[in-house]
């Protein structure tokens, strides 16, 4: 099986099939708590930027009230999760520890209540 490059992963849809993905989910799923979330491209840039960084791993997680959240790791070429503590960086999420510059990001705004036009 052929490697697949990270930062190559991913790919831009038609508007069109992307807003029906969404209000087709949103049927389904009437009673979701939360649709979406936006990030502001300052800390998509700080993961993107982070040294070594090829692509943005994008988790759910349970904040500390029980939420649903999304909590993003900037990703090496190989998928890892890279945080420059760590002597491996295929080193699993729990051994993950709090520092500066290179902590994971979140707080995103949520949808619903900030919803684009069209999408809550």
């Amino acid at each position: 099986m052929a490697r697949r490059i990270v930062k190559k992963i991913g790919k831009k849809m038609k508007k069109s099939m992307a807003k029906k993905w969404v209000k087709d989910y949103q049927k389904a799923n009437p009673k979701a708590e939360l649709n979406g979330y936006l990030y502001g491209k300052d800390i998509l840039e700080t993961l993107c930027n982070y040294p070594g960084s090829e692509g943005i791993w994008i988790f759910k997680g349970l904040n500390d009230e029980k939420k649903e959240c999304l909590v993003l790791f900037p990703a090496d070429a190989d998928g890892n999760i890279l945080d420059r503590k760590m002597k491996s960086l295929g080193a699993a999420v729990s051994e993950l520890r709090d520092g500066d510059d290179d902590d994971p990001a979140n707080n995103g705004d949520p949808c619903p209540p900030k919803c684009p036009g069209g999408f809550g």
